[in-house]
């Protein structure tokens, strides 16, 4: 199963990190703190739902995009990056939610929690999404989570990235800092493993 394909099971088409003008807008912001507020804004939505689909708890998620961008303002005057600031970002994303995994401070809870948070995410969607689909896309999201959890770090990330975040392969080498055959090497191993936990879930429980 794989998750937000189109029906002849192509991937959705891949959004672009980076909008027009960003590198400009990033310098600005480096000597005007209303330049960085336009940078919150422009990229708020994608990291937060990034955030939430690693840790399905809207307040946890809310609060390490809060930390996100706290640690992006700060570190700004050291970005030194020409068209990869959405990497950056990401990048900082990723470490804060391996961060919060390994912390142990956390609860996890039921799947079900899907259904009370989407709500609250419906003003992030996508390419001209309507609250419908955001809701289909999160409980779709909601039936592979249990998979996801039981993956390796290396294999979820990656499968969040491209499949629920549609980054190129490209976009995910500069997040994560690996080269672009081993994410997809990485992508591939982790569909099949995924694949696995599916199929041991619906023997499990009944088809």
């Amino acid at each position: 199963m794989q998750p937000d394909m189109v029906a002849d099971g192509r991937m959705a088409d891949a959004l672009p990190l980076e909008s027009d003008g960003v590198g400009e807008l990033v310098e600005r912001a480096k000597r005007d703190p209303e330049a960085f507020g336009e940078l919150y804004e422009l990229y708020y939505g994608r990291i937060l739902n990034y955030t939430y689909r690693c840790v399905l708890q809207v307040v946890v998620a809310e609060d390490l995009t809060s930390k996100v961008f706290f640690k992006a303002l700060t570190r700004l005057g050291r970005y030194k990056g020409r068209g990869e600031f959405g990497a950056w970002l990401y990048g900082i994303a990723t470490n804060e939610v391996r961060m919060h995994w390994r912390s142990q401070q956390y609860r996890r809870e039921g799947l079900e929690r899907w259904q009370q948070d989407v709500a609250r995410l419906r003003w992030a969607a996508e390419g001209g999404d309507g609250p419908d689909e955001v809701v289909a896309k999160m409980g779709r999201f909601a039936e592979v989570r249990r998979g996801l959890e039981r993956l390796a770090e290396k294999y979820r990330t990656v499968l969040v990235l491209r499949y629920f975040e549609h980054l190129q392969y490209s976009d995910i080498a500069r997040v994560l800092g690996k080269r672009v055959g081993t994410v997809k090497s990485l992508v591939h191993r982790g569909l099949k493993r995924l694949g696995d936990q599916i199929e041991d879930e619906c023997a499990t429980f009944g088809d």
